[in-house]
């Protein structure tokens, strides 16, 4: 998903493995709109975190409950300090575009 990647590109870029917080994405990304709890996709959470100034909390701060909730994500302290999202990119569905984005970054 959406945060196993981000995980492992933040670790590429800081060497520092950190624990995202999915629940965040779940409470903040479809607020209002939908369900995020029946799925989404990554780009929209990457969307909400760089119009955010790139941040993410971590999950001992924004605890995983399964279930949407209110965004409580500004109230929370951005446990991505090392690294920020601001910008990514769309990879095509074809294998050599996957492997060379691979050579690169992570995929999710």
């Amino acid at each position: 998903g959406a945060v196993g990647g981000l995980e492992t590109r933040y670790q590429q870029v800081s060497g520092n493995l950190r624990n995202f917080a999915e629940q965040e994405y779940l409470d903040c990304v479809y607020e209002g709109s939908r369900n995020g709890c029946n799925g989404g996709w990554p780009d929209d959470c990457y969307t909400y975190s760089k119009n955010n100034g790139g941040r993410l909390a971590a999950t001992a701060d924004y605890k995983y409950a399964a279930r949407d909730g209110s965004c409580k994500g500004s109230s929370k302290p951005n446990a991505m300090v090392a690294a920020k999202i601001v910008v990514y990119s769309s990879v095509g569905r074809t294998l050599s575009a996957n492997i060379e984005a691979l050579s690169t970054g992570s995929l999710s």
